[in-house]
């Protein structure tokens, strides 16, 4: 099963954006800070359906080129382990987004 990743949308419902499955490359999000830094989150579903992980890149650079992001990062801490029902939730202020919003990861 994968990893789904939602959005608290303006109506007070939660929006599925995405889903990131067994054996799919790791997604990835970035949150822009209030005091000009960035952090690279990174995030993905064990090949064995164990669990899902999400990392926040200590180090590391991130950008989009039309549909495809690339993403370098470096030091890597775990920030959540989701097995099977969990999740996970955060607020982040993306390239995309003018103000915080609010974001949570589920493995389903």
């Amino acid at each position: 099963m994968p990893l789904k990743l939602e959005i608290y949308g303006p109506d007070g419902s939660w929006i599925e954006i995405g889903k990131v499955k067994p054996g799919d490359l790791p997604g990835s999000i970035s949150d822009n800070k209030p005091d000009g830094s960035r952090d690279i989150y990174i995030f993905g579903c064990l090949l064995d359906d164990s669990k899902s992980v999400i990392y926040r890149s200590k180090a590391g650079l991130d950008g989009e080129i039309g549909l495809v992001r690339v993403l370098t990062s470096a030091d890597l801490e775990t920030v959540a382990e989701l097995k099977r029902g969990d999740t996970h939730e955060m607020r982040i202020k993306t390239d995309r987004s003018p103000e915080e919003r609010r974001i949570r990861f589920t493995h389903i």
